[in-house]
């Protein structure tokens, strides 16, 4: 029993850490139930957080959805330095997947 209640303690704080920086990222379910998009990054600023060894930085996106009309939103994540590389080499146009019940919830594929 003490070890689930580490665990849960553990999982709890890494889930507090994220959302007191600001990064929200989607579930499993809501990813697969989401809408596929596309976001050019307008604008990337540090914002001088360090999450597990990542940087968090703010982004300004310009979200294109496949079945809409594209819009600006701010979004926070955690980058690895390859990710961060990707981005500051110029890679500026990312897949992503919109939340079906809130499109300011985006989830985007720095890696891919």
């Amino acid at each position: 029993m003490a070890v689930i209640g580490f665990l849960g303690c553990m999982g709890g704080m890494f889930w507090l850490a994220y959302k007191s920086l600001g990064i929200d990222h989607l579930s499993d379910e809501e990813i697969r139930d989401g809408r596929a998009c596309t976001a050019a990054v307008l604008s990337i600023e540090d914002t001088g957080s360090i999450l597990n060894d990542d940087t968090v930085y703010e982004f300004t996106l310009r979200v294109q959805p496949s079945d809409g009309t594209g819009y600006e939103a701010t979004v926070r994540d955690a980058l690895n330095s390859v990710e961060a590389g990707r981005v500051g080499a110029g890679t500026t146009e990312f897949r992503c997947v919109i939340d079906r019940d809130e499109a300011s919830r985006i989830e985007v594929f720095w890696s891919d």
